[in-house]
């Protein structure tokens, strides 16, 4: 494990000192999706389909959980990993599968079971308390939506309806994320630099745009990517200075808490809108996957964000 420390720029002026922690992850080869739940971390391997675990500290491999393959407990095309209070969630477009927080296998639900599959769009299911939300990409109307599906998976309503931009074997800047977290749904807008944020029932609370206040980039969208962690949302742009990345911290209000630059070395621009760069925020902390040049190892960084006093 290793420590330094890099100036952390708010608001475009260098005002703070945070440190950054390295550690290898010397069994990991491909990463493909990275998130983090209290002191655990989570990132799955494209190169053999399995969601490794970590504890972060102190650092130690916990867990492996899943294969390649047509098996019901096997994944069939990358998952998006969702880490839920009680258990972890994988879905693959194809099924979605349940396993404890001790890696065991749980259940799954094969889409094809559902009564209103299509098989000409591709398909995630994502817990939201007792709910679900159904995100579909239609490659036939280019349409990107949104549903709230009960427990028994029937559509209680649709929350979005907007344009899916995709092109076979491209990377495209259009961003297609939908998160649920702490009993909310928060969805990106495909266009805009726009958050529609709904209770775990599908009442709408709140919209927040922010593309008024983002500095448009020359043949890029507004929005590149966000997450949310302890009622703050950390959304990145496209906007670059002195070679640093801008995030916007928001809180669920949609209120400006910083704007923050960063050298975010784990985004990847050739990603392709189905994948990930890699990095998340947990805890007021940046966790970032960043493959060593020197040594082609994939190493974790972790950088405080919380401005010195």
């Amino acid at each position: 494990m290793k420590t330094r420390t890099f100036v952390l720029q708010i608001l475009g002026i260098a005002a703070s000192v945070s440190a950054q922690t390295m550690v290898v992850l010397p069994d990991m080869r491909q990463p493909h999706q990275v998130a983090v739940e209290g002191n655990d971390l989570y990132v799955f391997d494209e190169a053999d389909y399995s969601l490794h675990v970590y504890t972060i500290s102190p650092f130690v491999p916990k867990l492996k959980i899943g294969q390649k393959g047509d098996g019901p407990r096997d994944f069939k095309y990358l998952p998006l990993v969702s880490v839920q209070p009680e258990s972890l969630t994988c879905t693959d477009f194809t099924k979605i599968i349940w396993y404890s927080k001790k890696g065991e296998f749980l259940k799954a639900k094969e889409f094809s079971a559902l009564k209103d599959f299509d098989i000409n769009s591709e398909m995630l299911l994502i817990p939201v308390k007792g709910n679900f939300l159904r995100i579909t990409a239609d490659h036939e109307k280019f349409k990107r939506r949104v549903f709230l599906l009960d427990p028994a998976f029937q559509t209680i309503k649709q929350l979005y309806e907007g344009p899916f931009i995709w092109m076979q074997g491209s990377a495209t800047d259009v961003r297609t994320d939908t998160v649920s977290v702490q009993g909310l749904i928060v969805i990106a807008d495909t266009e805009s630099f726009r958050l529609t944020i709904f209770d775990d029932q599908g009442t709408l609370l709140r919209t927040i745009d922010k593309s008024p206040e983002v500095e448009k980039v020359q043949g890029r969208a507004l929005l590149h990517q966000f997450c949310v962690s302890d009622s703050k949302i950390y959304a990145t742009t496209y906007l670059k200075k002195d070679g640093l990345t801008e995030m916007l911290v928001l809180d669920l209000e949609g209120r400006l808490l910083m704007r923050l630059f960063l050298p975010l070395p784990s985004i990847r621009p050739e990603r392709g809108v189905l994948r990930y760069d890699l990095f998340t925020v947990a805890n007021d902390k940046l966790y970032e996957i960043v493959q060593n040049k020197g040594t082609g190892q994939w190493e974790l960084l972790v950088t405080g964000l919380k401005p010195a006093r």
